[in-house]
């Protein structure tokens, strides 16, 4: 409602009562006068009286008129607050609703995200395992290869082996190279940082070398991902600080099985493919 609740009409009241006072003191006397009489106080008194009774009944149906009107009043009021509550109830329905609606596309989404992943994994998965007989005959060092190489001959058995995953790897390794021996980038243009620890009788890799490698993969080399490939292996600080960093790590097992089987070095260490 656009205005307030209705006021009584006091001004009103009050003009109607002072004329109907003034009619009632006028009436006496000129009654009076027709009859032929003459002015009396108690003539005086009746015009009052007469006037005052005159004037009740329209204070009393003035009251009747302004309770009515409020009466009308609250009932609108009431049914404009009941409307009004019921929009707000409508209102909050439709915004959960919305709520809902939206969360069910959000979640279609990415259901829908998952099952293109999966399809590309999938489909990854099955060009790997067409692929492994080619790798095999095109680069697979023995055991023998791997453990009779020098230093920097290890260095360029993991390059050759990540340019045989289709990966573009050059050997950086040397004075100066900042724990970092082969950088490599994959399909998806993301950079590789591997640190190559050849080992005499599988000795064990320690932490101090996730540590170096660690902290000039990405400053120094601008790379995602740092890996440390060994034909040994790693002690068990090393391994446990590698997985809370994310390092990943190849030890002779793995390495073997990455060599002589042709697997790919994604499925070795969990690298997500390039896709």
């Amino acid at each position: 409602m656009g205005r307030g609740r209705p006021g009584f009409p006091y001004g009103l009241v009050a003009g109607l009562r002072l004329w109907l006072i003034v009619l009632g003191a006028l009436a006496v006397p000129v009654l009076d006068n027709l009859a032929g009489g003459a002015m009396r106080i108690q003539d005086v008194s009746a015009a009052l009286t007469l006037g005052l009774l005159l004037a009740l009944p329209v204070e009393f149906a003035a009251r009747a008129a302004y309770r009515r009107r409020v009466w009308r009043y609250e009932e609108e009021a009431g049914r404009l607050r009941a409307e009004a509550d019921r929009l707000r109830e409508r209102e909050r329905s439709l915004e959960a609703e919305l709520r809902r609606r939206k969360e069910l596309l959000r979640r279609a989404r990415v259901r829908e995200k998952e099952a293109q992943l999966m399809l590309q994994r999938k489909a990854w998965e099955a060009g790997v395992e067409a692929g492994r007989r080619a790798r095999k005959a095109e680069y697979s060092p023995d055991a023998r290869e791997v453990d009779g190489a020098s230093p920097a001959g290890f260095e360029e058995i993991v390059r050759r082996l990540l340019e045989r995953d289709g990966l573009r790897a050059e050997v950086v390794g040397g004075r100066g190279d900042q724990a970092v021996d082969v950088l490599a980038v994959d399909a998806a243009g993301r950079r590789l940082a591997v640190q190559c620890k050849h080992t005499v009788g599988g000795r064990r890799v320690g932490a101090e070398v996730l540590y170096r490698i660690n902290g000039t993969a990405g400053p120094v080399y601008g790379a995602a991902q740092s890996m440390v490939v060994t034909n040994g292996s790693f002690t068990r600080d090393a391994a446990a600080w590698g997985e809370r960093h994310g390092i990943l790590l190849v030890d002779r097992k793995a390495l073997l099985g990455w060599a002589e089987d042709a697997d790919h070095v994604c499925r070795v260490v969990a690298l997500a493919p390039p896709y």
